[in-house]
């Protein structure tokens, strides 16, 4: 499990040949990623705590729509603004992953497996994370995939590496023109 959330990519056992509720628990995991500031890749847990924190408190303010309910991690006040770039960040990379995976199946039509492969291949690179599920798992790997697949997973490799904001600020009109 270590190795899955801080993506070292290192496994001492194959883990998809133990119980089927343990393989979903490390494909979940693929998307967790370590603590934020880590050079790790997924999601991040604070983003994770932010969320879940805002969802619950979603709750009160539906409850009593005149309350000043503000979200607090550690006893500091989380500005509305760092709220909602999390929130488009998540809504981004569940983007990024329900697309990646669509373009993975279409790529690994030959694949036994093309559903869990194309979304496994896709919660790994986008995480960077190495094994994962399926036919990428931990004691297989990359090399039966098409080259087109390889390209489109590297792609989302920079991406998840790099953070999803930094490398589609680059794809928009706004970065490329001048002031």
């Amino acid at each position: 499990m270590v190795s899955i959330i801080t993506t070292t990519g290192y496994v001492i056992a194959d883990y998809t040949s133990w119980h089927q509720g343990l393989t979903m628990l490390f494909f979940i995991l693929l998307f967790v990623g370590a603590c934020g500031g880590s050079t790790s890749g997924g999601i991040k847990m604070i983003r994770h705590l932010v969320f879940l924190k805002n969802s619950i408190l979603e709750f009160k303010r539906i409850l009593h729509p005149a309350a000043f309910v503000r979200l607090k991690i550690d006893g500091s006040n989380i500005q509305g603004r760092v709220i909602t770039h999390i929130l488009v960040f998540l809504l981004f990379y569940l983007f990024l992953f329900v697309f990646g995976s669509l373009i993975m199946i279409v790529i690994m039509e030959h694949d036994p497996t093309p559903f869990l492969t194309g979304i496994a291949s896709t919660a790994s690179c986008i995480s960077n994370v190495g094994p994962a599920i399926g036919s990428v798992g931990p004691v297989d790997n990359f090399a039966h995939i098409p080259a087109a697949g390889k390209f489109f997973l590297s792609f989302l490799m920079i991406v998840g590496r790099l953070e999803v904001f930094t490398v589609l600020i680059i794809l928009t009109p706004y970065f490329w023109k001048s002031n």
